[in-house]
């Protein structure tokens, strides 16, 4: 590994780590029912807080025994601050629809404000136990560099009071009381971002040397060669802020899923250019999954616009994805990949780094079969 790549590996470890604490999150807007109030939250199309004490106050109307439950986030301060406010709405996107699902019809769930969410639910102190129990499950979710897991306080109406907001300030110092005791059994948890961080770069090393050898074939000057390289090692370390759930999942990614894969590029910008003010190397991650044609992410650009190290990157990254293993396909084999590479020219890559990175590893081939058969 290259010196620099080495000072970037130790610079991670100490500054992505440190980003934390810096701005928060908003609720998120809401959409409104013709009166006015404040029905489903944009972000999540979960019912918002407004409406969380409407329906409260008139399941308690009706005489209903309603257990209130908030579930307040640990953890995701930490996440919004480091990986920035998309990803934060993203992950809030998410966690919204595992709970929804979670719940089903069996009891209402809501956005509250900031990075909590509430549930109400009606029946036995056995059914709306095990209810309570289902959501908070979904509302734990990991990642290479991160966890979010949730404390949890309730409140019995109108058992304890007949008032909703009471209720809900009940519940709001139960979840904190909670939180509180859970820090002092177990001390705070140490981000995991940056040891991801490093593993990802070591993950890389085999294809870095195809990329300066192809930045070399097409003339890119000496003095940006150490970019492209250190860009290639560290393409994907904006994955830190996926979900396993998402990285892992066998089928084709869509949907909810797919919006973390475009934005992993601008976390890996973000991580590398925030802390480190590596601008050149960012921007290069940044571009890095932008397509010849401009069907690519996260700007879509097309053709020259794409800078040529992001195209290196791009046909590099793809080949060392493509012969791994993966969830949802089986390493290929080295020859197979570069025709997949070839078939993709003009669509997906640049056919001219395409062509160059075929050339470079057939020679590296025929290298190797020559130094076998002088062996």
């Amino acid at each position: 590994m290259p010196v620099v790549i080495g000072f970037i590996s130790g610079a991670i470890l100490g500054a992505v780590a440190m980003l934390f604490l810096l701005r928060g999150s908003g609720a998120g807007r809401a959409e409104a029912d013709p009166a006015g109030e404040a029905v489903l939250d944009s972000v999540t199309g979960l019912a918002t807080h407004d409406r969380l004490l409407s329906d409260l106050g008139r399941e308690l109307e009706g005489g209903s025994e309603v257990t209130l439950y908030l579930f307040a986030l640990d953890g995701f301060k930490d996440y919004n601050d480091a990986y920035g406010d998309v990803c934060g709405d993203a992950l809030l996107g998410w966690l919204g629809r595992k709970l929804r699902d979670a719940v089903g019809s069996y009891g209402l769930a809501y956005r509250m404000r900031g990075g909590s969410f509430a549930l109400l639910a009606v029946g036995s102190e056995r059914f709306t136990d095990a209810l309570c129990a289902s959501a908070a499950s979904a509302l734990n979710e990991t990642g290479d560099g991160f966890q979010i897991s949730c404390d949890v306080g309730s409140a019995s109406l109108p058992s304890e009071t007949a008032l909703p907001r009471e209720g809900l300030e009940l519940a709001a110092r139960r979840a904190a009381k909670a939180a509180g005791e859970r820090h002092v059994r177990s001390g705070r948890r140490a981000p995991s971002d940056a040891i991801e961080a490093l593993r990802l770069v070591r993950s890389r090393q085999d294809v870095a040397a195809l990329a300066v050898a192809i930045a070399r074939r097409l003339g890119v000057p000496e003095a940006d060669i150490v970019h492209i390289e250190n860009a290639v090692h560290l393409c994907d370390v904006g994955n830190v802020a996926v979900p396993r759930a998402v990285l892992s999942y066998p089928g084709k990614i869509t949907g909810p899923e797919w919006q973390f894969i475009h934005l992993h590029t601008l976390v890996g910008a973000r991580l590398i250019a925030g802390p480190l003010g590596m601008e050149p190397v960012a921007r290069l991650v940044r571009h890095s999954h932008e397509r010849w044609d401009g069907a690519g992410y996260p700007d879509g650009l097309s053709g020259d616009a794409i800078p040529l190290g992001s195209r290196i990157v791009f046909v590099c990254s793809a080949f060392h994805d493509m012969t791994s293993d993966r969830p949802h396909h089986p390493a290929l084999e080295p020859v197979d990949a570069v025709a997949q590479l070839e078939r993709g020219a003009g669509g997906q890559f640049d056919p001219a780094v395409v062509l160059a990175f075929r050339d470079e590893f057939l020679g590296e081939a025929d290298e190797a079969l020559e130094a076998e058969a002088a062996a």
